[in-house]
């Protein structure tokens, strides 16, 4: 380009160069513009050089330098010419954008309109519109011109133009109506195409100029077999002929719902379960344990000693056990050492500065200008050397502790700012007193008030390295008399700055009953673990603490009889039998776990057993059994979202911008049992905050509750919508829901939405099983169904995806019940916009209505079936609404 330029010579006729040309950077006077710039129009790799070129919010480069520097003629013909010889969109987006900024008048497209006309059938999208609006400029045309302009648009895929074919084609037959005639071509053509709107506005036109179609009969005849059964039935019912047969769905021969589920029994206890589902396991290892230490103590020791040897014993590090594995190793290991996992001791009186941050600062000091004293609020005594100290804002809660301790001083008494009191002090050694830091009880308390050995330390070390005299720091380090400092001994000052956590040294508060239990047990904050966890936990830690106390049962009450979790009413009295002949009272969270594992209703035969067995546990057990059981609670979730920094329900609706969604579970007791373990525990209602750490423990959760499955959906919502952030409810959590008893609600109906949505594996059989049974709550799948899909990530084509997998594999009537719920929640209301989606919906709806026979109107697709609006929805909408109702609108 460099020697082109220097030596003026005609660049050759290359179209490469023009390409190479068009990226070099800017350069302004180019002589080779004059000579390059009219070759854009031809030369290959041109328009795509220029494809980034914009309009908006200016033109940029070579759109502002080709419409400055060439004329408009040549520009305008040089568009037109690169237009026709075709290409794909990038390479003609510079040019089309070019010919609008140009904007020609209608005179200027005057002489153009025949090359318009021959863009209009195949040009891409973009020419297309482009010679359109040129056509349409040029109005009216010449007849001839018109009529093929009209078959050209209508004979084009995109929706758009074939529409404004058929409205030039409307408006020429009213104003020449005998020229109608040449019209059908370009009616017969749109009868064909993709778009529902354009065939239907097709057929209307058909119908409304019927009377000039009369010698043209046969074209039209012959173009109905494209259109839907419905539109041609109204052509041919007006033309004669024969209507086209309307292609139904294919009939399909669906599979019968599966046979109910056989419950298995429960497998034996052990101490090394096969890999089965970890509820199993550990229910399996307890009841092997328990059984094993009360009747062959020795055997059982000798079995787990090995495992003991083998475990690494990171557990003994963990303040709070909160896992199966945990409980397991610490029963092991009491069990094989006793004594060796003692209860946690009393908790003692924490000092000032326990847990504090701390600096030394140690300096030497010039005699004679020692630091006046900062007056203040508080004394803070140092082994019998005193200033005053203060806090940084006297206005403000107390924060920072400043203790200075000046080694020149001399023994003596301090006056403690209260009540003028003389206040001794151990000589030498470093103390703290103040009517802030501790109660007044404590001022004389050298146990409550020695500084930590560490902070004196460091600043005797600080001593050693100023010059101090070693007897001198050896005396105030022991607390005995100091002798006095040596004529060439430096003058120190040692400062000490504390931050603590606390005000004042104390004793902790005493702690509820139960509370302090935890605490002993190393169990976690009751409000930080999920309920069921929680109430798994204190089953273990009683465990542990009856092992430790020689009042562990010969027999757990809880091992459930079979694999669904129950528990047969007469295996549990007779556990109670053998609890009360060895003269052992069964711990309290065995039994509220028997009691809830229990089939739900009254079981007065084995009632009447366990009233007679003398226990504490029996009598409680025999009124469960006389009742009915556990009264099922009120249970259900609340839909809410972040605004702000709060969480705040989505109420009938969503606001236009949401994030965060989270489902807060709703579990209120309506009737309490009386077991404090049951009502205060595994009863409390859930907090809508996933806790990662306690993720992986919903594993143990099934088999809790087998008579209240909702309970237990309740208690999962927090780990549904993640997202694939975190442990989520699968398949495995959900498994037991066929072989469990009692009502599902909306909690159990939005887990199942969910999986569904997702194409979780196994979800559809365990669905299919649940409608076996006739306990699937379709309608509540397809609410919460309807709220994911406008509420979450989850998006409409997979859920349809999902519904018809679920439809083909024998649960069609199940599918039509959720759609019923489904589609007033999810179709457009008044003044929202149609999608293909919904679209797509409806006409699977229609489907699914008509293998199953449904019957009864739906409101919202009537009313849209009645809608005059042409519209491939609006079309779905009524063919949906004739097979519910046998009526056409």
């Amino acid at each position: 380009m460099a020697l082109l330029r220097e030596s003026g010579a005609v660049p050759p006729d290359h179209d490469p160069l023009v390409a190479a040309w068009l990226t070099e950077p800017i350069m302004v006077d180019d002589p080779l513009t004059p000579v390059l710039l009219p070759r854009v129009f031809d030369a290959d790799g041109a328009g795509r050089a220029l494809r980034a070129e914009r309009l908006d919010p200016l033109p940029t480069r070579w759109l502002a330098t080709t419409a400055r520097e060439l004329p408009r003629k040549q520009a305008l013909d040089g568009c037109v010419s690169r237009f026709l010889r075709g290409g794909d969109a990038q390479d003609l987006r510079f040019f089309v954008r070019l010919h609008t900024l140009l904007d020609p008048s209608p005179a200027e497209s005057a002489p153009r309109l025949r090359d318009y006309l021959r863009l209009l059938p195949s040009a891409s999208g973009t020419v297309a519109e482009l010679a359109t609006e040129q056509v349409r400029e040029a109005m009216p045309l010449d007849h001839a011109d018109l009529v093929e302009a009209v078959d050209a648009l209508t004979f084009r895929e995109e929706a758009k133009l074939a529409a404004l074919g058929l409205r030039w084609l409307d408006q020429a037959i009213r104003a020449a109506p005998d020229t109608a005639g040449d019209f059908v071509t370009p009616l017969a053509t749109a009868y064909a195409h993709k778009s529902f709107g354009v065939r239907n506005r097709a057929v209307e036109l058909t119908l409304k100029h019927a009377g000039l179609f009369a010698g043209h009969t046969e074209a039209i005849l012959d173009g109905i077999h494209h259109l839907p059964a419905d539109l041609g039935t109204k052509l041919a019912g007006r033309f004669g002929g024969t209507a086209p047969v309307e292609e139904l769905p294919e009939r399909k021969e669906f599979p019968p719902l599966p046979g109910l589920p056989e419950v298995r029994p429960f497998p034996e206890p052990s101490l090394s379960p096969d890999s089965q589902e970890m509820w199993v396991r550990q229910e399996r290892w307890l009841a092997a344990f328990v059984t094993g230490a009360t009747a062959d103590r020795a055997e059982l020791r000798r079995t787990l000693a090995a495992r003991l040897e083998q475990d690494p014993g990171h557990w003994r590090s963990d303040d709070e056990r909160t896992g199966p594995a945990q409980w397991h190793s610490a029963l092991t290991a009491e069990l094989v050492v006793p004594g060796s996992v003692p209860e946690l001791p009393p908790p003692l009186p924490e000092k000032f500065w326990d847990r504090a941050n701390h600096t030394v600062k140690v300096r030497a000091l010039t005699r004679g200008q020692e630091p006046e004293a900062e007056p203040g609020p508080e004394l803070y005594f140092i082994g019998g050397f005193y200033r005053s100290g203060r806090y940084l804002d006297d206005d403000a809660p107390p924060r920072v502790i400043f203790i200075t301790w000046t080694s020149d001083d001399g023994p003596g008494a301090a006056v403690a700012a209260e009540d003028d009191r003389p206040v001794p002090f151990s000589e030498g050694r470093i103390h703290l007193y103040g009517r802030q830091a501790m109660p007044p009880d404590a001022l004389y308390d050298d146990s409550v008030a020695a500084m930590p050995d560490h902070v004196i330390d460091s600043a005797c070390d600080r001593l050693a390295e100023l010059g101090v005299d070693p007897a001198r720091i050896a005396a105030m380090r022991a607390g005995e008399p100091v002798p006095p400092p040596g004529p060439d001994e430096p003058l120190v000052e040692v400062t000490i700055h504390f931050v603590p956590p606390r005000l004042r040294s104390f004793l902790p508060h005493a702690l509820p009953e139960h509370d302090e239990w935890r605490r002993r047990h190393q169990l976690p904050r009751s409000n930080s673990v999920p309920p069921l966890h929680d109430f798994q936990l204190h089953r273990c830690a009683e465990l542990a603490e009856a092992l430790r106390n020689g009042t562990l049962p010969p027999v757990l009450l809880a091992t459930p009889s079979w694999m669904s979790g129950h528990l047969e009413p007469d295996t549990l009295v007779d556990r109670l039998e053998t609890c009360a002949a060895a003269g052992v009272e069964p711990l309290l969270a065995d039994l509220a776990q028997a009691l809830l594992r229990l089939p739900r209703g009254s079981h007065p035969a084995a009632a009447e057993r366990a009233a007679k067995v003398d226990s504490a546990a029996a009598a409680s057990a025999a009124r469960w059994l006389a009742g009915d059981g556990l009264p099922d609670p009120e249970c259900g979730l609340v839909w809410r979202h972040m605004e702000g920094a709060t969480m705040v329900e989505f109420g009938d609706g969503e606001p236009e911008h949401f994030t965060s969604v989270r489902l807060k579970p709703v579990l209120r007791v309506t009737a309490p049992t009386g077991h404090r373990l049951i009502d205060e525990v595994l009863l409390r209602e859930p907090s809508d905050w996933a806790v990662d750490e306690y993720g992986s423990t919903f594993y143990t959760w099934p088999g809790t509750l087998p008579s209240h499955r909702e309970i237990m959906s309740v208690n999962y919502l927090p780990y549904l919508l993640r997202g694939g952030w975190g442990p989520t409810v699968g398949p495995a959590q959900i498994a037991c829901l066929p072989l469990t008893h009692g009502p599902l609600g909306e909690s159990t109906a939005a887990i199942l939405a969910y999986q569904l949505v997702a194409s979780t594996s196994g979800v559809i059989p365990l669905i299919l099983t649940l409608a076996a049974k006739d306990e699937l709550p379709a309608e509540a799948i397809g609410s919460q169904l309807a709220l994911m899909l406008r509420r979450t990530w989850l998006e409409v084509r997979p859920a349809i995806a999902a519904l018809t997998e679920l439809a083909d594999a024998g649960g069609q009537r199940e599918v039509w019940r959720m759609l019923g719920a489904l589609l007033p929640a999810m179709l457009p209301g008044a003044g929202q916009r149609v999608t293909v989606t919904h679209r797509q919906l409806v006409a699977f709806a229609a489907d699914v209505a008509l293998w199953t026979g449904a019957r009864g109107e739906i409101p919202v697709i009537a009313e849209h079936a009645r809608n005059r609006r042409t519209t491939h929805f609006g079309h779905e909408c009524e063919r949906l609404h004739t097979q519910l109702t046998g009526a056409t609108v």
